[in-house]
C-alpha cells in the first residue's frame, strides 16, 4: 500500500474527513479491521488532543500525518506545531478506582499505548513527532 499522507487544518471537520479517506484507503488495501481500528483510535485520540490542548491562540494550523503499511507493520507518524507534549510519559489512569471517581483524562492515551506495539515522541524544529508502529501478523 502507498502511504496514505494527509495535511489538515486544526478542526474536527478536517480530522473527521481526513479519517474516512484513511479508514477506506486502508479498507481497499485489504488491512486487517484490527489495524484499521487502531489507526482510527490513534489519529482519534492523538489529533484530537492537539486540537483541543496543543495551541494557546485560535487561528488556523495544519497537522500532518502518514499512515504506511510495509510487509506486515503499519506504521503511523504525526507532526504538529504545538506545545511540546510526549503522550507517552503521562500517569496511566487508576483503573482500580470505581469509575465516577477517576479523574477526567488519559484513558484515551492509555488505550493508544495499549493497542500499539511500539511509540514514541520526539521534538525537532519546534515540532512534536509521534510515530507508532503496529504488527499486522496474526497472534497464534
Amino acid at each position: 500500500m502507498s502511504p496514505f499522507e494527509r495535511r489538515i487544518a486544526n478542526t474536527f471537520e478536517d480530522l473527521s474527513a481526513a479519517m474516512q479517506d484513511c479508514t477506506d484507503a486502508l479498507d481497499q488495501a485489504g488491512i486487517p479491521p484490527d489495524a484499521v481500528f487502531a489507526a482510527n483510535l490513534v489519529l482519534e485520540e492523538l489529533i484530537t488532543n492537539t486540537i483541543k490542548y496543543g495551541y494557546d491562540e485560535e487561528g488556523p494550523r495544519e497537522i500532518a500525518f502518514i499512515v504506511a503499511v510495509d510487509g506486515d507493520k503499519m506504521t503511523i507518524e504525526i507532526i504538529d506545531d504545538g506545545h511540546d507534549f510526549d503522550p507517552f510519559h503521562q500517569a496511566p489512569p487508576d483503573l482500580s478506582l470505581p469509575i465516577e471517581e477517576r479523574p477526567i483524562g488519559g484513558l484515551g492515551l492509555h488505550l493508544v499505548k495499549n493497542t500499539m506495539d511500539e511509540y514514541l515522541h520526539r521534538r525537532e524544529s519546534g515540532k512534536n513527532i509521534v510515530r507508532l508502529s503496529k504488527s499486522l501478523a496474526p497472534r497464534g
